[in-house]
């Protein structure tokens, strides 16, 4: 202790100053190394994010089709990301459709993966989902070369640090032997500059340059850094700002999305109603069409000139009926036309019951689709062949008209738990569209075959068979969407309806066919209704 009071007091300040700078700087060089590798692994990942996101979005449509060309082209743009070491699309059920690079070991048990990042080994892979609607239709696994990126940053850091260090340290020594009185006022400079920009996180006040040499371009180094640190909190507050408007503009657009979501389902819902009240009203039309027939083919003129014969014989009724040779054929007469007009009027009340039905029908459409967005409709247990022989009476005139044979196989099960006038409703959809098929496809017998049964998962089953022109296989899957028909006068709304109406209740609606001209088979699922508890 003795011996270190006798040393002179600028070997003093030489040594507190390079002992002072050395810890300094050590301590700066590691506070920025760890920065810069903090902001390595940050700035990292989030690239590694925005390119998954890029390539996840231009990749929906491949995998949507399960085009491997079209996914692996796409994988292909990350050959100009040397890090990334290889790259791999799966479906939704995990199965592979395209990779490039490395591609072993990323898949694991679970279906789908969960995203994000996971280690695999030294490297990193990034798992990041593939959505489309809202629903995962695939996954996109990044293979990245993590380990070797973060080698080469430590050693350019460690040789950077060591290099600033050793200049650092040679700047100290030939400023506290050569500039001992002259550094202590550049220094207290910096340091009153210093707490005032922590003071006030005010980036551009600047230090003043006092002389030219180390400690002066340590000043400009000193403003230097200041420059950047005020541009890039510049930068992060334009950042800021533009991601608040972002932010807001992407709610203004999900708000438009919304609005525009409730003006589709609107108009879905109104073409539904109008494609079911003009099926239901093309039987109204033909029982319209009966009715009028009927009654100006009804031989109430004979009636009106037999009872004005009649009327002419009163006064001696008996001589005409048993003398004349009209008379004693009019007793006969009256009897066949009066069981001739009886028969009339029961046909007539038979149309004009089934002519009642539709429209009850076409209300209860209205009322439903009315009562749609706000209420769901009545479930009733209601037996699956009684409805059936419903959608039948209310398509008689179609079928009588088309000269449609409907065979009848109905199994005995439980009733069914439906809403009524739905079940209907896709009922008179499938045998309308059933009788058009059988009378485009020409074919010599029409037979409409109706059968009931039941499935294993506790469901009423009901097949519709035709014997028309029958569905094209690429068409299977698509009958169902709405818009597309196969029919030059058709609209694309009734299976489309149907299908959803099917589902709304639990069920399904299934098509199938052979081919061109073979027929087409249509399933209806529906929930039987549970059983009473005693």
């Amino acid at each position: 202790m003795s011996r270190l009071r006798n040393i002179p007091i600028q070997r003093k300040l030489r040594f507190v100053v390079l002992a002072t700078c050395t810890a300094a700087l050590c301590v700066a060089s590691g506070a920025l190394f760890a920065l810069q590798f903090f902001s390595f692994r940050r700035d990292f990942r989030r690239d590694l994010i925005a390119v998954a996101e890029i390539i996840a979005g231009n990749s929906t449509a491949a995998v949507q089709f399960k085009n491997e060309d079209d996914a692996r082209e796409i994988l292909t743009v990350l050959k100009a990301k040397p890090h990334i070491t290889g790259a791999e699309i799966t479906l939704s059920d995990n199965s592979p459709l395209a990779a490039i690079g490395h591609t072993h070991g990323y898949r694991d048990a679970r279906l789908p993966p969960d995203p994000g990042f996971r280690e695999d080994g030294f490297d990193l892979l990034y798992v990041h989902p593939i959505i489309l609607d809202r629903d995962r239709i695939g996954t996109l696994f990044l293979h990245v070369d993590y380990a070797g990126q973060a080698f080469r940053l430590h050693r350019l850091f460690a040789g950077t640090l060591f290099i600033v260090l050793g200049i650092s340290f040679f700047v100290a020594v030939l400023v506290s032997v050569k500039l001992e009185r002259v550094i202590l006022g550049p220094i207290q400079n910096l340091a009153d500059t210093a707490r005032r920009i922590a003071s006030k996180n005010d980036y551009s006040v600047r230090a003043q340059k006092v002389v030219d040499d180390e400690v002066g371009s340590f000043t400009d180094s000193f403003n230097s850094m200041l420059d950047q640190i005020q541009t890039r909190d510049t930068a992060l507050l334009h950042e800021i700002a533009e991601r608040k408007r972002a932010e807001a503009e992407l709610q203004r657009t999900q708000q438009e999305l919304i609005d525009s979501s409730r003006q589709a389902g609107m108009a879905e819902i109104a073409t539904g109603v109008l494609h079911n009240v003009g099926n239901v009203l093309n039987s109204v039309n033909v029982s319209a069409t009966l009715i009028s027939e009927r009654l100006s083919q009804a031989k109430t003129e004979n009636l009106i000139r037999a009872t004005t014969l009649l009327r002419e014989q009163n006064s001696d009724l008996a001589t005409f009926l048993t003398t004349d040779a009209k008379g004693r054929l009019l007793p006969a007469y009256l009897a066949d036309l009066s069981q001739h007009l009886d028969t009339e009027r029961r046909t007539a009340r038979g149309e004009l019951d089934l002519l009642t039905k539709n429209i009850e029908h076409i209300k209860d459409i209205v009322a439903m689709q009315q009562t749609y967005a706000r209420v769901s409709g009545l479930v009733e247990s209601l037996p699956v062949d009684g409805l059936i022989e419903d959608a039948l009476r209310l398509n008689t005139g179609s079928l009588d008209r088309h000269g449609v044979t409907v065979i009848r196989d109905y199994a005995r099960i439980p009733p069914a738990a439906v809403e009524k006038h739905k079940v209907l409703q896709i009922l008179i959809n499938l045998i309308r569209n059933a009788t058009l098929a059988m009378d485009e496809g020409g074919s010599a017998e029409k037979r409409l075959t109706i059968s009931i049964g039941k499935t294993d998962g506790n469901l009423a089953r009901i097949r519709i068979r035709d014997t028309g022109i029958g569905i094209a296989p690429e068409n299977l899957t698509r009958i169902f969407c709405h818009g597309f028909t196969t029919r030059q006068n058709g609209h694309g709304f009734g299976l489309h309806s149907a299908a959803l109406a099917a589902q709304q209740m639990g069920g399904r609606l299934l098509a199938q066919s052979e081919g061109s001209f073979l027929g087409a088979t249509f399933t209806l699922d529906l929930p039987l209704a549970a059983a009473p508890t005693s």
